[in-house]
């Protein structure tokens, strides 16, 4: 189910959710839009957050400096790759350090994602719709959500309450490979606003359970009781053997 959000929406319900900032309608929203800083490039909208040099340097000094910090990690993934338990034969080092190098790859995303303990939530907005795109598989108190918009060609930081989401947050999340909208929209596919250097479904991570098929159901719905992991899903039905094996494997990461 293809879930839309709108900013224009405003229900009774949802209104008051509304917060003065860059997409809230007003008489301050031109001088709210000079200290908003946009780029082409997410990963610097990422380390304008999250890093504390960048947050120390002049305007004039941020041109270089997300070429010099992916250098910098780079090195850092060369000697501190085995920590993060990345899959070797998907998610290798010559991958993440060449992806860093280069504007909006998705294998940088994923790595930012660990380095620096978060989980990328890519707003990609058309019109009046915004879809969100969760980009990270580790969704816990150590992996808060860092909210991206990505709208007329640059990425900016922004608030949730920007949005107006009806229901739970978690149920207005998207997969990154999912669509949205008019085929005919210039970038109504992710893959159209970011790059996938890998493809979209892959687990980059090593795996905590064997291969499927060394398992009968029966075991892995013990694992599943074991993990206070739920054997149905949303709408009541009970989760077959290959939705139980995923969630086991994420509830690990």
């Amino acid at each position: 189910m293809e879930h839309f959000l709108s900013y224009n929406d405003n229900t009774d319900n949802y209104s008051q959710k509304i917060t003065l900032n860059n997409y809230t309608q007003g008489e301050s929203e031109e001088k709210i839009n000079q200290h908003i800083l946009k780029s082409d490039n997410i990963l610097e909208i990422i380390l304008s957050e999250k890093d504390c040099n960048y947050q120390l340097l002049e305007k004039s000094g941020t041109d270089n400096y997300v070429t010099k910090k992916s250098l910098e990690l780079s090195s850092h993934i060369e000697e501190n790759y085995n920590k993060y338990n990345y899959n070797k034969k998907k998610f290798n080092k010559n991958l993440i350090s060449n992806s860093l190098q280069s504007k909006n790859n998705l294998s940088s995303i994923l790595f930012y994602n660990d380095y620096f303990n978060i989980n990328i939530v890519i707003c990609n907005k058309i019109h009046d719709l915004v879809k969100l795109f969760k980009t990270g598989l580790k969704n816990d108190y150590y992996h808060p959500y860092m909210f991206i918009m990505y709208n007329d060609n640059h990425f900016n930081i922004i608030e949730i309450d920007a949005i107006n989401i009806i229901g739970d947050l978690e149920n207005n999340l998207s997969k990154i490979d999912e669509t949205m909208g008019n085929v005919d929209a210039p970038h109504y596919a992710l893959e159209n606003v970011i790059v996938f250097d890998i493809k979209p479904e892959t687990i980059i991570y090593n795996l905590y359970l064997k291969p499927i098929s060394t398992y009968k159901l029966d075991e892995l719905v013990n694992y599943a009781k074991e993990f206070d992991i739920s054997l149905v899903k949303g709408n009541g039905k009970k989760k077959v053997k290959k939705e139980l094996y995923d969630d086991i494997n994420l509830s690990k990461f």
